[in-house]
């Protein structure tokens, strides 16, 4: 969960991303999506009960991303 700045930007890993001037000074969450290579950025507007994807950002990593190993996932 981050608090969007003045400018309209939050910060990951010390990196500034544009969100949105109509953001500021709320707070949003932030997800990284290795697989997509992306950050996902979703808002919760205080009457609503659900949050909704309000920006994708590209995030190009530099490492290969590799699969989970069988024996790390939960079983229901």
């Amino acid at each position: 969960m981050r608090k969007v700045d003045i400018e309209g930007e939050l910060t990951i890993l010390n990196e500034a991303f544009e969100v949105g001037k109509e953001f500021i000074s709320e707070y949003v969450w932030a997800t990284i999506c290795l697989k997509k290579q992306k950050i996902c950025v979703y808002y919760r507007a205080k009457d609503q009960d659900t949050a909704v994807l309000i920006k994708e950002i590209e995030y190009l990593l530099t490492e290969e991303v590799k699969d989970l190993r069988p024996d790390l996932y939960k079983t229901v």
